[in-house]
């Protein structure tokens, strides 16, 4: 029986959905625009092999307050770079102990556990970002979504949004949508024009 305040099952998943997003990324796609507004495709994956750099390095308690963004990829590389980097994530994050250390992260001080859901949930997200922009399935791990909207709800408030906290004003959307469409509206981000 899985631990439901560990939040590592969700971190790994979150990373296997990445891994899938980006093995079905083409390199005619790199310059399309995202739901992210600050990213196309290419300088998306270059931010979440940065995000992914720094959730190892804070599985091992030493986070860097700049993202370490690749910057000379060739365009059928983000596979590879993405796989390798996974498996620092779930290297780093192995030890139980690591739920428990204090990281400092460029926004605040938090409990390991708070960590690996906050990675959770932006490897997540921008997976989201990466599958609608590049034409694959809208819908991603619907349970991972599910757990993580109760999650971005208590460290995201609804308002303020922009500025310091670097996300758009919460969409509204059908009281049926998918957990992934709740999820990224919640996160400013609007599933409409990516239907």
């Amino acid at each position: 029986m899985s631990d439901p305040t560990d939040p590592r099952p969700q971190l790994r998943q979150a990373c296997d959905q990445m891994a899938r997003v980006i093995k079905a990324v083409s390199p005619d796609q790199l310059t399309l625009p995202t739901p992210c507004t600050d990213f196309d495709v290419a300088s998306l994956l270059g931010h979440v092999l940065g995000a992914a750099d720094r959730v190892a390095r804070a599985g091992r308690g030493a986070v860097p307050d700049e993202l370490a963004v690749p910057t000379d990829v060739a365009p059928d590389g983000w596979p590879a770079l993405f796989s390798a980097a996974e498996a620092l994530v779930l290297e780093a994050w192995d030890d139980p102990a690591s739920l428990d250390q204090e990281v400092a992260l460029p926004f605040g001080t938090f409990p390991g556990a708070v960590v690996a859901r906050i990675y959770a949930m932006e490897l997540a997200t921008h997976g989201w970002d990466l599958a609608v922009a590049t034409g694959q399935a809208a819908e991603l791990d619907p349970e991972l979504a599910e757990a993580l909207l109760p999650f971005a709800a208590q460290m995201l408030p609804p308002a303020p949004r922009g500025g310091e906290l670097p996300f758009e004003a919460v969409v509204t959307v059908d009281a049926d949508a998918s957990p992934t469409d709740r999820l990224a509206a919640y996160l400013g981000r609007d599933p409409a024009p990516w239907g």
